[in-house]
């Protein structure tokens, strides 16, 4: 009784001896968290979601017409014309979207 109490003690712990070295396993030296890869990661991010803007931006003009752009000009115009000196309610300034 006592050896198969021994044996399955020794198998319960040969079971878990992989999980516990696998908590303990090093890091890859490129995987390492430093502020200077945090940094250029989000400086990569940043400049992709930018890339991405400026490409949809380009393809929106590109797929009007002329007489559409100058409507567009021409509207956008007469909008700030006639907000100059006006303000954006708090709650509007608070719940708007936030661009790059």
């Amino acid at each position: 009784m006592r050896i198969f109490l021994n044996l399955l003690i020794l198998g319960f712990l040969l079971i878990l001896s992989p999980v516990a070295n696998a908590q303990k396993r090093k890091k890859d030296k490129g995987d390492e968290q430093t502020v200077e890869n945090a940094q250029a990661r989000k400086a990569a991010q940043k400049a992709e979601i930018q890339a991405k803007y400026d490409g949809h931006r380009e393809h929106i003009k590109e797929i009007q017409t002329k007489k559409t752009q100058k409507r567009m000009k021409k509207s956008l115009k007469k909008a700030q014309k006639l907000s100059q000196g006006k303000s954006v309610p708090w709650y509007k300034r608070m719940f708007r979207k936030r661009r790059i």
